[in-house]
């Protein structure tokens, strides 16, 4: 298999995982539950402004995912859901440097964030 076959398949089979750990409100540190959402860029050409903007939306759209909804009456299910989406949000934008470094060098890389409180 050529090197630029190779290339093409790790770019098909390429994603990104986020994930963060979530609290309940009544949860002790002690029952931690960690979540993931994977994040597919293999289809988009991120070379081009809507390719990017295209990621962005999807990383965006995972983060939402990991960290879910929460009761906005509850303090600690607040301060806990901001903390996930300040990681995960993180976590995204690492992954989206690296993604498109990689892709700049036209390198296509497979690459997971793994974040925790």
């Amino acid at each position: 298999m050529s090197n630029s076959i190779f290339t093409k398949a790790l770019c098909a089979a390429a994603a990104i995982a986020v994930s963060t750990t979530g609290f309940s409100a009544s949860a002790s540190a002690q029952n931690r539950t960690e979540r993931t959402a994977v994040v597919s860029y293999a289809d988009l050409d991120l070379n081009s402004a809507d390719g990017q903007a295209t990621l962005q939306g999807r990383l965006s759209g995972a983060v939402r995912k990991v960290c879910g909804s929460y009761d906005a009456k509850n303090l600690v299910d607040t301060r806990d859901h901001d903390v996930c989406m300040k990681q995960a949000s993180a976590s995204a934008q690492r992954a989206s440097v690296t993604i498109m470094a990689a892709a700049k060098s036209g390198k296509p890389i497979e690459t997971a964030m793994v974040i925790s409180n």
